[in-house]
């Protein structure tokens, strides 16, 4: 299966258990680092945080320098959160599970 986000696109296997295991073990860091923010500092320092988090994960899952490709010079915390929650929705579609498992008459 094709993950797109933009002009991002990379196969991705999200059925491959070694595939799973590196985006739980992105996701897993991702929210460390961003439960780590010091919700105390100004706004812009709190984005600035959760956007080299979501950067760190693109980079961490898909390799090095996905994040800039994924996301420019852009330092836009709702462009870095759509590109999580896609990418989470799509590791956990397991739609194609299913209908193969009905298929067999599971």
């Amino acid at each position: 299966m094709k993950f797109t986000f933009g002009n991002f696109s990379r196969e991705v296997d999200n059925m491959d258990v070694a595939v799973v295991k590196s985006y739980e073990k992105s996701l897993e860091d991702f929210y460390k680092r961003v439960a780590a923010i010091d919700m105390k500092k100004n706004a812009s320092g709190i984005y600035s945080d959760i956007c080299q988090a979501g950067e760190a994960m693109m980079d961490g899952f898909f390799g090095q320098n996905s994040a800039r490709e994924m996301f420019g010079e852009s330092q836009s915390v709702r462009k870095v959160m759509e590109a999580v929650c896609g990418l989470n929705s799509f590791m956990n579609d397991v739609s194609g599970v299913v209908d193969s498992m009905r298929r067999l008459g599971a």
